[in-house]
Parts: C-alpha cells; sequence; structure tokens
C-alpha cells in the first residue's frame, strides 16, 4: 500500500508542475495570409491581392495563454488593386491594428451558470477610422512591394489584370 501511495502523489505532483507550466506558456501572435503563398496568382483591378488576419493567443489570469487554443483579434493588413495605367499599378493599402484586453476570465464567464454575468472588454483600434493608403507603383523601377513582412512580386503586367507570387517573410 504504501508504494500505491508515494505514485499516486507523484502524479499529482507532476500533473501540478504540468499545469503550472502549461498555464505559463507565452502568448504569442499569429498571422494568416488568405491567398496562397509561392505559386502564381491573378488578380484583376478591383480585387484583393492579398489580406493577413493577424491574431494573438487570449491570455490567461496569470497572463500566460489560454490551454484551450482561444484568440483575439489583432486585425489585418490588406493590399487592393485599384487601376492600373501602362506599367504603374494603383494600389490601395489597409493597415489595422487592434488591442484587446480580453482574458480567459472574460471570455469563459458566461459558461458559469446560475448566476448573472457581466462582462467588460474593451477593443481599441490605432487610428479612429483607419483609411487606406494610395501607392502608385512603377513597376519598369520595381517589381516587389513588402507590405506587413508580406512580399508581392508583380510577374506580368496586363491592361486589366496583374499575374503575382506572394512570400511571408515573417513565416516561421
Amino acid at each position: 500500500m504504501p508504494m500505491q501511495d508515494t505514485t499516486y502523489r507523484g502524479q499529482v505532483a507532476v500533473a501540478l508542475v504540468l499545469s503550472f507550466v502549461v498555464s505559463c506558456a507565452a502568448v504569442r501572435s499569429h498571422r494568416e495570409l488568405v491567398q496562397p503563398l509561392g505559386s502564381p496568382l491573378v488578380a484583376s483591378v478591383g480585387s484583393t491581392i492579398f489580406r493577413l488576419n493577424k491574431f494573438g493567443d487570449l491570455p490567461n489570469v496569470v497572463g500566460g495563454r489560454d490551454i484551450f487554443g482561444g484568440k483575439v483579434d489583432r486585425g489585418f493588413a490588406e493590399v487592393k488593386l485599384v487601376g492600373i495605367e501602362g506599367e504603374t499599378l494603383v494600389l490601395e493599402v489597409l493597415d489595422v491594428s487592434r488591442g484587446s484586453t480580453e482574458t480567459t476570465m472574460d471570455r469563459y464567464k458566461p459558461f458559469q451558470r446560475g448566476i448573472t454575468v457581466t462582462v467588460d472588454v474593451s477593443v481599441s483600434i490605432e487610428s479612429n477610422q483607419p483609411r487606406p493608403v494610395r501607392l502608385r507603383l512603377d513597376t519598369t523601377k520595381q517589381q516587389e512591394l513588402v507590405i506587413s513582412g508580406v512580399r508581392v512580386r508583380f510577374l506580368e503586367i496586363q491592361p486589366y489584370s496583374v499575374s503575382y507570387s506572394l512570400e511571408d517573410l515573417q513565416a516561421r
């Protein structure tokens, strides 16, 4: 019997240490590119060349990441093809960063039963009304553009469309 008691205590100790280590895992930032990387893509005037969604791990009460994998929205970056003027591309760039005070304590409160729950979460955006920036890219001088760590390489320019490829320079 004493052997089983020692084994049980050891298992409990290992479980406690593992739960502490997991709860203290660092909060990370993540990025997800909607379009595929590395292959030739085509966009016509008015199309989105790329959209990069940014999100982060939902922090827990001790500042580590949520063990259930919860995520919070951190914004996005987007490049649109507005027009083509000969060899010059007119692009619209929008890069929005969001901050949030949400934690696991806020998100999982609604699952508590039998009590009234008030959730108070704030989200902030860097500027009041994010406005896109217009760029004019002369492809006779420059065939690449880097926005938010994504390289856009223009391969071919047609009167109403472009062929291009994407590379994530911050891929992990």
